[in-house]
């Protein structure tokens, strides 16, 4: 039986992932760092698919959790089939300047180090292993393009892109039996932009969430995404405009242009705008 390990799984993509892979007989490991949620959708998938379903909490930022994970996991699996490093944050939308070290940090301890700390303390057992296995990075547009006000988010997606292809090219090297692939999506129906209970919701935050609220669904995303990892591709684009996004940032890098004043900009730069003029009636 097919074993996948998906991280951030309580949520959004990482739960339509578990879904959809028990919906195909898999049995699935829920990894996620929020003990109450993961615990409510959990039982109710394992209530739909009995005995296919484990959880498991840990904080992905410590290395010592993930790699005590790894090594209970082996303890009572023989081995993992697709691992999906789901786990990813936002982070404080503000210009550069405007964030500090900390909140940099923050999200480049889990987008980043996360998924480094899954990756480094679960290679072990994947070399040992007889079967094959297949590596899939979550990362985002926000890999191949930028725009205001997420600086954070997108320096650390586009470092998400820069260690798949780098992992790819070490295993190949190696010719170890290790697939991987990079998804970049983007926008859907997640909790991304949650923020925390102590954060201020912004009217330009709120505008963000109506917009992801009305993208796709992450079924529809998720559903795309196994589609895709079931043939293998390294770049898995589920919503196929990002392609365009590649394609003009590299037009203008070519060129010796400015960067390319995309979709995604023209669309924030309208939302800090509308944020802009509320903040000056309410002054």
């Amino acid at each position: 039986m097919m074993m996948v390990l998906i991280t951030g799984a309580a949520s959004g993509i990482g739960l339509a992932l578990s879904l959809i892979c028990l919906q195909k007989e898999f049995s699935v490991i829920m990894v996620d760092n929020n003990d109450e949620k993961l615990n409510v959708e959990a039982r109710q998938l394992n209530n739909q698919f009995p005995n296919r379903v484990i959880k498991k909490t840990c904080d992905l930022t410590q290395a010592d959790a993930v790699n005590t994970l790894a090594q209970e996991l082996y303890q009572q699996i023989s081995h993992i089939d697709w691992i999906f490093n789901n786990a990813g944050i936002i982070g404080s939308l503000a210009p550069l300047w405007e964030l500090t070290p900390e909140q940099i940090q923050q999200v480049f301890a889990v987008n980043i180090f996360g998924m480094t700390n899954v990756i480094q303390a679960f290679m072990p057992f994947l070399f040992k292993q007889r079967q094959p296995s297949h590596i899939i990075n979550m990362a985002s547009l926000y890999a191949i393009c930028t725009s205001s006000q997420v600086a954070s988010y997108s320096m650390s997606k586009h470092a998400v892109l820069a260690l798949s292809e780098s992992l790819h090219f070490d295993l190949q090297r190696l010719a170890k039996p290790i697939a991987v692939s990079v998804v970049l999506p983007s926008f859907t129906d997640t909790s991304l932009l949650t923020p925390s209970s102590t954060d201020p919701v912004s009217p330009f935050q709120q505008s963000l969430n109506l917009l992801m609220a009305h993208s796709r669904p992450t079924m529809d995303v998720a559903s795309q995404i196994i589609d895709e990892v079931e043939q293998k591709k390294f770049y898995i684009f589920p919503d196929k405009e990002v392609k365009g996004y590649a394609e003009e940032r590299l037009n203008a890098m070519i060129s010796q242009n400015n960067p390319h004043l995309n979709a995604i900009e023209k669309l924030m730069t309208s939302l800090i705008k509308r944020d802009e003029k509320r903040r000056k009636k309410s002054s």
